[in-house]
């Protein structure tokens, strides 16, 4: 195995101290300017220009801080210049300092590209007009676990058309194989993952494993009502679903065998969005994108109903369903920007619809659901190494103590109690000579049969003899 070799800086090398920030380049450029207009003499000293120009530095600023970008670039180029050449250089990782520098540049040019789309068509609309009635995409994409490479297993995608004035028009869903990309050894995180979110497994039967068939119907369903047919329309999806998505989306496209250039399935960021769109309005404003974001996290329809796909409401976990996600972030959106545009909000359009309605699924469709592979939480399920609840049951006023019907050897059996009168050791003994007992049986215990625990009333040990002693009595009357 080669090492990998990283050359090491020359010692005998002096560095240079010299720092050039952003106002450098800017100063640097006004004395040029100056000098070109005959304002500059060369008898100044460069204390004498950092006091000529830092003021207007200063108002530029203050007035369009768009204005350093030029600057700022000067300077990271300067920058790189200093540290040499970077295609030898390495971090930690042994990866090329020159391939992270070129991974940042083209995340910068991604976002600052995405900002000026977003800002585009949000102005665009409304110098048209029409901004209430264009149509903007929200996603949402399942995922059965994320790999230790970084990948996102897929497993269910949902994508809402909706517009301000109409809200939600229609809707996309799909449940996306993962086919051959679940690698050896993942089978548990995946069912480990589900059995808390979506309840999905690798074996659900009703997969659409045909991709080119799946992305063109996605692509049909972003290009409806479209003008412009060259470029499909962004999908908006949340920051900390954005590598989710882009992965899922990139997924698909390889698996189809998709090489277009140009209508490539596009992920954006929602909250970057709706900012746009609350601050259009000619009375509202917001300063930062994170007062965006943070409306969006709310999520105050998690818990409703009538809003997921037919899988996830047959199994009552519509709050997991990718389609459910997808309607509940456009109402978010909704119950913000469009009072803000004055209006009117429209039930099932852009809030929940009456939680009071029955489902239109009918129960056979139910149980066709549920005979489906899934995987469910094991809540439900009784763990037995975990102690009973501590307490006394509350019972209502009107409750009659003396009409209790105590069950054949119910001491022994743990169950619900209305009241402890007396000690554990006096109730077993109670009854086993068959004499009334308040006590119904409920205490904590244990697998362990050396120790009782919770309320301390006695021990098992003189449990195991009481109930000796009782079987005894039993044997010998002919009653069990």
């Amino acid at each position: 195995m080669e090492w990998l070799r990283i050359p090491a800086t020359d010692p005998g090398k002096k560095k240079s101290k010299v720092t050039k920030s952003p106002f450098y380049f800017f100063m640097m450029s006004k004395k040029t300017e100056w000098e070109a207009a005959g304002q500059w003499s060369e008898r100044k000293t460069m204390e004498d220009l950092v006091h000529e120009a830092f003021p207007i530095w200063k108002s530029q600023q203050a007035e369009n801080p768009e204005f350093m970008a030029p600057f700022i670039d000067m300077h990271r180029k300067w920058k790189m210049e200093k540290l040499g050449d970077l295609e030898n250089k390495y971090d930690t990782l042994g990866r090329p300092l020159a391939d992270i520098e070129r991974e940042m540049a083209r995340q910068r040019k991604k976002v600052a590209d995405m900002e000026r789309e977003v800002e585009e068509t949000v102005m665009k609309g409304k110098q048209g007009r029409s901004l209430s009635k264009t149509l903007f995409y929200v996603g949402y994409f399942n995922y059965l676990c994320k790999t230790d490479q970084g990948f996102y297993i897929p497993c269910e995608g949902a994508v809402v058309e909706f517009s301000l004035e109409k809200g939600i028009s229609r809707c996309w869903q799909e449940f996306l194989s993962p086919l051959d990309s679940i690698p050896k050894g993942y089978q548990y995180r995946c069912t480990r993952f589900s059995r808390v979110s979506h309840n999905l497994c690798p074996e659900f039967e009703k997969y659409a494993t045909d991709y080119e068939q799946i992305l063109s119907s996605l692509m049909q369903f972003l290009s409806v009502g479209q003008t412009d047919k060259a470029i499909l329309p962004p999908i908006y999806v949340m920051p900390e679903h954005e590598e989710a998505a882009e992965c899922i989306t990139q997924f698909m496209m390889d698996k189809a065998r998709y090489r277009e250039s140009t209508q490539q399935l596009r992920v954006f960021s929602l909250p970057l969005l709706v900012l746009n769109l609350y601050n259009s309005s000619p009375k509202h404003s917001w300063p930062i994108e994170y007062l965006a974001q943070y409306t969006m996290e709310k999520d105050p329809y998690s818990h409703h109903y009538h809003l997921g796909c037919d899988f996830h409401e047959a199994l009552e976990n519509p709050t997991h369903c990718a389609l459910s996600i997808c309607k509940r972030l456009v109402f978010s959106l909704s119950s913000e920007c469009c009072p803000a545009h004055n209006l009117p909000l429209r039930p099932g359009r852009h809030f929940p619809p009456d939680q009071s309605t029955l489902s239109s699924l009918s129960l056979e469709d139910k149980r066709e659901m549920t005979r489906t592979s899934h995987v469910r939480e094991e809540g439900g399920r009784i763990n037995r190494f975990v102690p009973a609840v501590c307490g006394v049951t509350t019972v209502p006023d009107d409750f009659d103590r003396e009409q209790v019907i105590h069950g054949e050897k119910g001491a022994f059996y743990p169950g619900l109690h209305p009241e402890l009168r007396s000690t554990y050791q006096t109730v077993l003994q109670a009854e086993v000579e068959g004499k009334s007992a308040n006590y119904t049986g409920n205490t904590f215990y244990t697998l362990d049969t050396d120790s009782d625990i919770g309320v301390k009333m006695g021990s098992s040990m003189v449990a195991s003899q009481s109930s000796s002693n009782q079987y005894k009595t039993n044997r010998s009357t002919g009653r069990y």
